[in-house]
């Protein structure tokens, strides 16, 4: 325990400032809660939900800061999602009869899986780093808006815990000759696996497992050929689990709709879309609000995206994600060349992440107007990384200093939570 210290001050942090969330922000008051509540009591119900287009209102979403009621049961746009994390929800719903608080604290410790993840994957690219890792960790477990999220009763728990998972495994696959037991690479199929029953955007799971089956079998023309074969093997496991799914959608939805994403396109008729966005502001116009908008909703544009803590903190905030960018740019120019190949194939395929996160979140904003910082989330052990990596390079000359980085960094946004919270949330839903 001594040894890792960093984890599990970074653990409690997370469940207690989280707990704080769950306990504070008001019934439905995050994005989209009350459509997932609903989806875990029609199953709760003995009803497998379905979507149709009576499930969209929108005179009914989203739900404004000050709402005093609520008719959150006509709310179920949801019923499209992959049924993993409600189907695990169920017992909880049936356990508390309901309680929402009850299922925004499972939510919670879901998430949890997520941070123990990013701390491992840092360790696997770093051994011994440990300040390094809990560094990364705090950011990922106490960014405010991921708190927020993570405090509310939504699937993005379970979609963001599979894809670190798979990220720290797929990291481990990557050693010098050798691509994983086969207990690993089953494990990593059986991850993958699962991820693509829990939302569409955990599917970035599946390139970056299989990069990392095929960068492992890098160094020669036969374990390329094996490392093929591996990939083959994963596609496989990864088709056993999610064809139930895929055939279940198939038969409902008809047509080619394996993701029922058609079917909920069709039933959220007037949600805004991006082409209206760029009809009324022009391209400069749609570009400029969707740079904002990101940027402020990945830190912290809370509720319904209707609570901000106004210019001062967002200017304070762009100041900071600047320094940070700049510092890991310049640990990239000078500290890359004390990595070796493996630790760099490594971090490549974070990169990978974080580009494939950054495509996933243009396309979908193809069609609708839905700049939520949250969407980049899937890359989140990526920019963790990057910003623990940037802000160790700083301070390499006091290693005093860099080995109480963890710290530094719980501490930091920790008091930027209780900040959020009390100063900015609270204040704005007193009268929910």
């Amino acid at each position: 325990m001594r040894r890792h210290l960093p984890l599990f001050a970074v653990m409690a942090a997370y469940l207690v400032l989280g707990s704080l969330f769950v306990a504070r922000v008001p019934a439905w008051q995050v994005p989209d809660e009350p459509g997932h509540y609903n989806y875990v009591a029609s199953l709760a119900r003995g009803v497998w939900p379905v979507i149709e287009p009576s499930d969209w209102d929108p005179k009914l979403v989203p739900i404004g800061p000050d709402a005093q009621s609520v008719p959150y049961e006509r709310i179920t746009y949801q019923d499209h999602q992959p049924p993993l994390f409600y189907l695990l929800s169920t017992p909880v719903f049936a356990l508390f009869s309901g309680s929402l608080t009850a299922l925004r604290l499972w939510s919670l410790l879901i998430g949890g899986i997520g941070v123990a993840a990013c701390y491992a994957a840092v360790l696997t690219i770093f051994p011994g780093r440990t300040s390094l890792a809990g560094a990364a960790a705090a950011v990922y477990a106490l960014l405010p808006q991921h708190v927020h999220i993570m405090a509310g009763f939504n699937n993005d728990s379970m979609s963001e815990a599979l894809l670190a998972l798979t990220v720290w495994q797929s990291l481990r696959l990557l050693r010098p000759r050798h691509d994983g037991t086969l207990r690993e690479r089953l494990l990593l199929g059986a991850t993958v696996g699962l991820a693509l029953l829990t939302k569409a955007q955990a599917y970035l799971v599946l390139p970056i497992a299989m990069l990392a089956l095929l960068g492992a079998g890098w160094e020669d023309r036969e374990r390329w050929t094996h490392a093929f074969n591996q990939v083959i093997r994963l596609g496989g496991v990864a088709l056993l689990i999610g064809a139930p799914l895929w055939a279940r959608n198939l038969s409902t939805y008809g047509g080619t709709d394996i993701l029922a994403l058609q079917a909920h396109n069709r039933a959220v008729v007037g949600q805004p879309t991006s082409a209206d966005l760029v009809a009324k502001a022009g391209l400069g116009g749609y570009a400029v609000k969707m740079a904002r908008v990101t940027f402020q909703s990945f830190w912290g544009q809370f509720g319904w995206m209707t609570v901000l803590p106004g210019d001062r903190i967002y200017q304070a905030l762009l100041a900071f994600t600047l320094l940070s960018a700049a510092l890991f740019v310049v640990w990239w120019l000078h500290g890359r060349v004390l990595l070796d190949p493996t630790q760099r194939r490594r971090l490549m395929l974070l990169a990978l992440l974080a580009l494939f996160a950054l495509l996933a979140y243009f396309w979908y904003n193809l069609q609708f107007e839905q700049f939520q910082g949250r969407y980049l989330y899937p890359a989140l052990t990526a920019y963790a990384t990057a910003f623990a990596l940037g802000w160790s390079w700083l301070l390499r000359r006091w290693p005093r200093v860099d080995a109480a980085l963890w710290l530094i960094v719980l501490l930091m946004f920790a008091g930027l939570d209780v900040y959020m919270l009390l100063r900015v949330i609270a204040p704005a839903m007193r009268a929910a």
